[in-house]
């Protein structure tokens, strides 16, 4: 998958900024033992010096190099020794003088194995995911901000509860996938009419996962499918490859689903089929809301791609059209 330079440029501005903070606070850190603890700090300083050391035996070319760098191998080993206990008897980690690296798969390089560090490439798919998402209200809805009291308590409806019953427990077990969101994860359909909640519990979600450190993509089915559109024949403006995107990101948040007019020949059904199906290989969780019932579904999208939905946990959302009664309150 690639990406475009300015991705890769954002990606090592991150890295830059990462190394420049660990290497502040390691320096905190050092000016802190040093003039609290001089004793222990000298210890530190010894350990330095052997490195020195170390490229005079070795310009040197004695006879007995190898005796002199096993010598000084083993008084390192036994400074640091040294470093380690006193640094615990001060009621400091053992590690505290040590390097601090965010990554210690590639110590905050961005290459790992000779080859772009896992890390890096996260921080790549992350600045490519905030173009996507740079105009959805990602920030904009929370678990908290939730209100139930827009749905009845009093009646039952088909499903032998109460809307406002059903929707605790949509917001329960919503908030429970976003706190315990891991990988791989099961997807999750949430499918009801407009206006009660939907898109508000998918944005919550995002928010979450993200916070958690995931790389999220929230998009609306239209908006992403034009997208895609003018990609594939050739009439975007940039050469980014958003399908590919969306395909690999950690969790993709697909809202509104059904609400596109395809304008392609079932090119937006065929999208919807890959996207699906390649993140379920990959055993990458979606989050889905429609309007549409299941025969719907179905009917729209073909029996391959209603099976790949079929497969997630399913929401039912109950009541009446909140926005309508928000609306009404605030009119009164």
């Amino acid at each position: 998958m690639s990406f475009e330079d300015r991705f890769y440029r954002r990606a090592e501005q991150e890295l830059n900024r990462i190394r420049q903070k660990n290497a502040v606070l390691a320096n905190m850190r050092d000016a802190e033992i040093r003039r609290k603890y001089p004793d222990t700090y000298k210890i530190k300083a010894m350990i330095s010096g052997t490195s020195a050391r170390l490229l005079s035996i070795i310009a040197d070319k004695s006879p007995d190099i190898g005796r002199k760098l096993a010598d000084l191998e083993q008084e390192n080993l036994s400074l640091q020794s040294q470093l380690r206990d006193s640094l615990v008897s001060h009621g400091y980690p053992a590690d505290y003088l040590q390097p601090i690296y965010d990554c210690r798969l590639c110590l905050d390089t961005g290459i790992a194995n000779g080859r772009r560090c896992t890390c890096f490439m996260n921080e790549v798919k992350k600045a490519a995911s905030e173009e996507i998402n740079k105009s959805s209200p990602l920030k904009l809805c929370r678990f908290e901000d939730f209100s139930l009291s827009y749905y009845d308590d009093a009646v039952e409806t088909p499903l032998g509860a109460t809307a406002r019953g059903i929707m605790e427990y949509n917001l329960e077990t919503c908030r429970e996938y976003a706190d315990g969101f891991h990988l791989p994860y099961n997807g999750l359909l949430m499918r009801g009419k407009t206006g009660l909640g939907k898109t508000h519990l998918s944005l919550s979600i995002a928010s979450v996962v993200i916070e958690k450190g995931y790389n999220v993509i929230y998009c609306s089915a239209p908006d992403i499918f034009r997208t895609i559109e003018r990609e594939h024949f050739g009439r975007a403006e940039t050469d980014t490859d958003t399908l590919a995107m969306v395909i690999r990101s950690d969790l993709l948040v697909l809202d509104d689903l059904g609400s596109e007019l395809d304008s392609k020949s079932g090119f937006y059904a065929h999208t919807l089929y890959n996207i699906l199906n390649d993140r379920l290989n990959a055993s990458l969780p979606t989050v889905i809301s429609t309007n549409l019932d299941h025969k719907q579904l179905e009917a729209r999208y073909e029996e391959r791609t209603y099976s790949r939905i079929s497969t997630m946990n399913e929401l039912i959302f109950m009541g009446s059209d909140v926005r309508v009664k928000r609306a009404a309150l605030q009119n009164n």
